[in-house]
């Protein structure tokens, strides 16, 4: 069975922060991560509080997942993102995906 791992990135917006600007920035983030090795598909959401956010990543597995978190890190792609979140509000989790129906 393939190893598919799903990866939470929880953070917190600026209440100065929109929509429109959010989507903007995940945009380019998006399109840096899904030329990526290992890169299966990506959705951000957004929660019930106004300023919740979520990506939800999904990758090959998880050798792919620190490579590309390598890739991020020196491509600084990151960097436009992170002024629209509230410092120190972002959080990473993985998991592994057991079954898919």
């Amino acid at each position: 069975m393939k190893t598919i791992i799903t990866e939470f990135v929880k953070f917190m917006t600026l209440e100065t922060t929109t929509d429109e600007q959010l989507i903007s920035k995940a945009d380019i983030l998006n399109d840096f991560q899904k030329k990526q090795d290992g890169f299966i598909d990506a959705e951000l959401v957004k929660g019930i509080k106004e300023s919740e956010w979520y990506f939800v990543y999904h990758y090959e597995n998880m050798e792919k997942v620190k490579a590309i978190g390598e890739e991020i890190r020196n491509s600084k792609v990151f960097d436009e993102f992170t002024p629209l979140t509230i410092p120190g509000s972002l959080s990473v989790t993985f998991y592994q995906q057991l079954k898919k129906w």
